[in-house]
């Protein structure tokens, strides 16, 4: 299924600023320049909400997402940042409150679960922690309350 999306980037000729918008066409996963989808898009993304603050801002090599991916609230504070490589996850992924604390952190390798994932209450207190190796559970997996009392510990299978 193909999605319309609005690509708006601004470049600065001398002291002027030209902002120019056309169509990218969304077809499984890859950005395209055209409606034939023969031309993948390589360029800065960026979507705004209708008042015109910056919703989310990525770079596109060849179609897919490359680097920093950052998507923010509505008043223009960070939501999400996620790393991308090649049009996959790779890297961290952290996820913010509306107030800027970060609440989730996920790790991925090659496009697979790859490390600590750790998600924190709203007050900062530690909630989960999670490990992945290749894609797959891993050591041992704590939850607690919102005070600080373990919860759960289990070690994971190795599979």
């Amino acid at each position: 299924m193909d999605k319309k999306l609005l690509l708006v980037s601004a470049f600065m000729a001398g002291a002027t600023w030209t902002i120019q918008a056309q169509d990218l066409v969304l077809s499984e996963g890859q950005y395209y320049t055209d409606e034939t989808q023969t031309t993948p898009y390589t360029g800065r993304y960026t979507e705004f909400y209708e008042d015109g603050m910056l919703k989310m801002e990525l770079y596109l090599k060849d179609g897919r997402p490359e680097g920093t991916y950052v998507i923010y609230y509505p008043d223009g504070k960070i939501a999400e940042v996620r790393s991308y490589y090649h049009g996959i996850f790779h890297g961290e992924w952290r996820t913010y409150n509306e107030h800027g604390k970060l609440i989730g952190l996920a790790s991925y390798k090659e496009g697979q679960k790859d490390g600590p994932w750790r998600i924190w209450s709203d007050e900062g207190k530690l909630l989960y922690e999670m490990f992945y190796t290749n894609g797959k559970k891993s050591g041992v997996w704590r939850s607690w309350d919102e005070e600080g009392n373990l919860l759960s510990e289990e070690r994971q299978e190795e599979e």
